[in-house]
Order: C-alpha cells, then structure tokens, then sequence
C-alpha cells in the first residue's frame, strides 16, 4: 500500500462509525489518493456510487474529512518546524526553564500556548510552561479561553488584576494612539508577574508581520532602524523576552487557528484603534502585488545588516 495513503487511512478510518462509511473510506484513501487530484472526486464519486451503492454525499463526506485532515496535519507541521528552528537559532529554551507564556485571548496568543504546549510534550528537554492573562479591563469572553486551556491542554490560566483601562483613560492623550501606554503598562505588570514566579523567560505572541510592521513604523516616525528581537533582555536586564512565533507570517498563524475549533476573545477598547500599524499593513499588501516575497525579505534584512553602508558616524 502506498504510504501517504496508508497513513491517511489509518487517521481518517476511525471517524466513520458505519461498515459503510469505512468501506468508502478505505476504497478512497487506498486507491485514488496516491493518483488523482481533488478536482477529479466527481469521478471517483461516480465509481464508488456504482460500486457500492451508496450516496454521493456519503463520499463527499468521507472525501472532504480527509482532505480537512491531511491539510490540518500539513498546517501543524508547518508552524511546528518554524517555531521549533526559532527556537533553535536563538536558544528560546533551555533546559530546566520556566517560560511564563502571555494570553491576550487573541489568535496569536492561543496559537503561541498549544504550539508551545505541543512541542514541550516531544522536545528531549523539560521546560514548564505557565500561561498568564492580564486582565485589563478591555477582554470579553476570556472564560473561553480559560476553559479549553483547562480541557484540551491540562493547563490552568493564571489571571492577574490590573487597573490598565481605568489608568489609559486618565492618561491617555485623545491626539494619540493608546498603544503605546497600554504596552508599557502591560509589559510592567508581566514584570512584576515573572519575578514573584520566578519566571526564566516570557514568551510573547508577535509574529513575522507583528516584527516587520514595527521595523517599518520605526523606520518611517522614529528616524530609527529597530524592530522586535525573537530574543532580548530587558532593559531593566532582569527579564527576557522570547518571539517564539518570529519565523511565522500571519497567515500561517491564521490557518492553524482555525483547525483549534475555538473563537479569540473578543477586544473591546474604546479607544480608537492604532491606524499607522493598519496603514502599514496597507502599505505591505500593496507591494506584495509587485513582490510576494517582500515580507520574507524584509525580515531577512533585519538580521543580515551591512553595518558598513549605514550612515553611522566614527566615534
């Protein structure tokens, strides 16, 4: 039998709990798969429905769970192997570590947990993972997300108390974007959260376009070159930070939220939103028309700097 389709039918066989449904699945994953394409199923339903008498929405059933599978098993592996050679190149995690892993409720956050989680459970080194959610005042339906950390990954959230949005409302200028306060505000509280955990590092949900648009927004209002490491030490150096989902582009965080079957919590800040990033991102969808790969380059660039062509005076 052909491998991929031995496999596929090993998965897939289970999930139908009729003689039926299996004899179906077990035609289609060990005699079309290793040879047709999807677009040729309506042949194959054709065959199959003369064979054995059954419906065509019983073989688009079978059909379409295994293609579901077989593209959610690609999806992990994917986003596994780039995070896990993140991990790698910049020594993510060590042996023995305590990794305090920030939960918004968004999809970042939730994709960062159970990619962390999965690779814990197969990585020869042991390391604790303890997910922490700041409650800020402007999350809705976080108990969600605490109930499937709770029931699909053995995993208790720890919430803190924060008076964030009490404090961004008294301080916050109306001529600005909040975002900024908001952040150093949260960055302090998980400070404060690592060192009474004695936490080794805290892992952050941005992603490869999260570090590309804040390269790009540096670089056009600062006057800066800068972004976001995969790994840094605080300033205060008594804190580091980890990017484990830094080789990840967005739509490959996207994707494998999806198969996760569980909706983000829902933000609510009454402030308005921050419209540079959003232009950024404008701006990148523009010329990724021209240049597919200018995401891939742009964040090559980051790393691989000709320090001898900079502007840079002697000192």
């Amino acid at each position: 039998m052909h491998n991929c389709a031995h496999r596929t039918m090993v998965n897939a066989h289970h999930l139908f709990n009729t003689p039926l449904l299996q004899t179906i699945c077990c035609v289609i994953t060990t005699q079309f798969i290793p040879y047709i394409a999807p677009k040729m199923l309506d042949s194959v339903v054709r065959i199959i429905i003369r064979k054995f008498s059954c419906s065509a929405n019983h073989i688009h059933m079978v059909w379409n769970e295994i293609v579901s599978n077989k593209k959610k098993r690609y999806i992990e592996r994917r986003i596994r192997k780039k995070v896990g050679k993140a991990i790698s190149d910049y020594t993510m995690i060590s042996q023995g570590n305590k990794i305090l892993v920030a939960i918004s409720g968004g999809k970042d956050s939730i994709v960062l947990l159970k990619v962390l989680m999965d690779i814990k459970i197969s990585a020869p080194i042991d390391f604790d993972l303890i997910p922490v959610h700041l409650q800020t005042g402007f999350t809705k339906g976080f108990e969600k997300i605490v109930s499937w950390a709770r029931e699909s990954l053995g995993m208790e959230i720890v919430q803190i108390d924060t008076n964030i949005s009490k404090i961004i409302e008294k301080a916050s200028d109306p001529d600005k974007s909040p975002c900024g306060i908001c952040s150093r505000l949260r960055r302090g509280y998980l400070y404060s959260t690592a060192s009474k955990l004695g936490i080794s590092s805290i892992a952050l949900g941005h992603h490869m376009d999260d570090i590309i648009e804040t390269f790009l927004l540096r670089l056009f209002y600062t006057g800066q070159i800068g972004a976001m490491a995969p790994s840094r030490i605080s300033n205060d150096k008594k804190n580091r930070v980890i990017r484990p989902l830094a080789y990840c582009p967005v739509d490959l965080v996207d994707a494998y939220f999806s198969t996760l079957e569980i909706d983000p919590a829902k933000q609510v800040c009454p402030l308005r939103a921050d419209s540079k990033r959003e232009m950024i991102r404008e701006y990148i969808s523009a010329l990724e028309k021209d240049i597919p790969f200018v995401k891939y380059s742009m964040f090559a660039a980051l790393g691989n700097i000709d320090s001898r062509s900079m502007c840079l005076r002697e000192i």
